[in-house]
Parts: structure tokens; sequence; C-alpha cells
């Protein structure tokens, strides 16, 4: 697995830190940078929102053909709390897709916690809401996210999808800043 960033000394950081957590020596981890990591069958782009669509339409050659999974969030603090941003597409993924004609972009991962999630010493319990107009693409992404244990994904359609669960990430930040808590989702009444 490639960590990619623009800045070579970041990922090798952010890849010694995860080997530090994780120690699983099935996880082989490797710094690279962005080009490096698009090379991947499977990219998801874990980036902060102001720059995605750039990282993305610079990456648009590499990223070809592959499925692009976006777990980018737009929201801001507005006085003492977060609230979502609407980007002029709607979306952050839609933004991605149109900067990406000629991939499948994807969207998932938007609501767990980021400390919980690269904590290998918690157990995730929670549901990984998955958006894509491409239904193949779905399937992929949803076995990706079922591998990851504690997690399951949840089909929820095509990037119609994409505002609602973009937009509850900053309802569910509030919730956690308010209770102090790491809160993530799980939808009942499926198998």
């Amino acid at each position: 697995m490639v960590i990619g960033s623009r800045d070579a000394e970041k990922a090798a950081t952010v890849v010694g830190e995860l080997k530090e957590r994780w120690r699983n020596p099935d996880i082989p981890l490797v710094p690279g940078g962005n080009s490096e990591a698009a090379q991947a069958d499977l990219v998801v782009l874990a980036t902060p929102w102001e720059g995605a669509v750039t990282i993305a339409k610079e990456l648009a050659p590499e990223l070809s053909g592959k499925i692009v999974v976006s777990m980018v969030n737009a929201m801001t603090r507005w006085g003492d709390r977060f609230v979502p941003l609407l980007p002029p597409t709607g979306s952050i993924a839609v933004a991605v897709a149109n900067a990406l004609p000629a991939s499948r972009v994807a969207g998932a991962f938007h609501h767990i916690p980021a400390g919980l999630f690269g904590n290998p010493d918690h157990m995730l319990g929670c549901d990984v809401m998955v958006f894509c107009d491409d239904r193949s693409a779905t399937s992929e992404v949803i076995e990706l996210v079922d591998r990851i244990p504690g997690l399951r994904g949840v089909d929820v359609g095509g990037l119609g999808s994409a505002l609602a669960v973009e937009a509850l990430t900053a309802a569910l930040v509030e919730v956690n800043r308010r209770y102090k808590a790491h809160v993530s989702l799980r939808v009942t009444g499926i198998e």
C-alpha cells in the first residue's frame, strides 16, 4: 500500500507513524508521491477538501480507468460549530467525478472518526455508506470495506447520494464535540 503525498517527507512521516501504531507485517506500507500512489488499481483520495479536485485533475491520466474513492468532506468551523459547505457541484465526490471523467469515482469512509480509523487497538463497529454510479465499482468498494474488521459497506446508491452523505459528517463531528465521543453510524434492518 502506497501512502502518497505531494511532499515525500510528509508521506514518509505518515508511513512511520502508521507502522508504529499498526505493527502488522501483512500490511506493507511504503511512502511515495501522489503519482506513485495513483498506480494502484483502487485509489483512495483522502485529502483536505480544498485540494481534492486539484489533485484529482493533476493525476487524471494515471487514474484513468481506475476506481477512485473519495472520502473527502467539505466543512468548516463557523463560530463554535462545524457546518457543511456546498461546493458548486453539490458535493466533493461529484466534483472529483467531473475532474476524472475516465475514472469510476465512488464515495466511502466519510463518517469514520479519523483518530479511530488509524488506531488498530480500537475495534471499529460501524457501517460505511458507499455510493457510486458504476455498480461494479460499488461492489468492489464494498468488498474493500468489508475486509476491514468491524466495518460493513452499505450501498446507498449513486453519486446523487453524495451531498447527503458528505453533509452528514459535519453533524456527526458536532455530536462528537458535544458529547466528547467518537460516534459512527450503524444502519439497522438489513442483513
